[in-house]
């Protein structure tokens, strides 16, 4: 009996220690954007390890996922150095925030509002937990 719980207490410890266990939040402050622009949440990796990631989009009043496109697609390895981002739609006006996902807390995570016109970034907000 003793060994089987030391058995079931090992197997608990390295659940723990998963990365699934380990994920780390971050959160950008909510912004407004106007019809022409659109909400941006990038995340990089730099740290010297692949990590995994996701980034979404979420509606400031309901938290609602609000993400158009990312390149984040599923749980992507991330690999040192690289970077993916998901987009809002711009076709109005959108109040937002990131909401990212990681494995590791060797990253640079931002929202950045863009004109889809010119591209040009507005306004940018950093990542915290």
């Amino acid at each position: 009996m003793y060994a089987i719980q030391r058995i079931l207490a090992a197997a608990v410890l390295l659940a723990a220690m998963s990365p699934a266990a380990q994920a780390l939040d971050l959160f950008t402050p909510p912004t407004t954007t106007q019809t022409g622009s659109n909400l941006t949440c990038e995340i990089v990796n730099v740290g010297t390890k692949p990590i995994e990631v996701s980034v979404t989009i979420r509606g400031f009043f309901d938290g609602t996922d609000i993400t158009a496109g990312t390149s984040c697609t599923g749980t992507p390895q991330l690999a040192p150095g690289a970077g993916c981002y998901a987009t809002s739609s711009g076709v109005s006006e959108q109040d937002g925030y990131c909401h990212f996902t990681t494995t590791s807390s060797k990253v640079r995570a931002a929202l950045h509002v863009r004109n889809l016109s010119t591209g040009e970034v507005t306004s940018s907000l950093a990542a915290t937990k």
